[in-house]
């Protein structure tokens, strides 16, 4: 009896990160791109650049994320991050 509850108890304990971590990752993903797309956001605005990032795939958020931290003038980025918008 003894070792049933030590089989049960060490099977609870293996099983429940498992799945807290996968409704966890089930979560996150949503959460992660809202928050990808807040902070190209407010890059875009101090930027001055208007833009509706809901409307914008993943692919274009993350060249605009390398173009803002790209070592280019303002204007050079500005420009650039104009044309994957439109």
């Amino acid at each position: 009896m003894k070792r049933t509850i030590i089989a049960l108890a060490t099977a609870a304990t293996f099983a429940a990160p498992a799945a807290f971590a996968e409704a966890h990752a089930e979560m996150s993903m949503g959460e992660g791109l809202t928050m990808f797309e807040s902070l190209v956001s407010n890059e875009l605005g101090q930027l001055g650049v208007e833009a509706d990032v809901t409307t914008l795939t993943l692919g274009q958020l993350a060249q605009i994320k390398d173009i803002v931290e790209g070592d280019e003038t303002t204007s050079v980025k500005k420009e650039n991050i104009e044309a994957i918008i439109n």
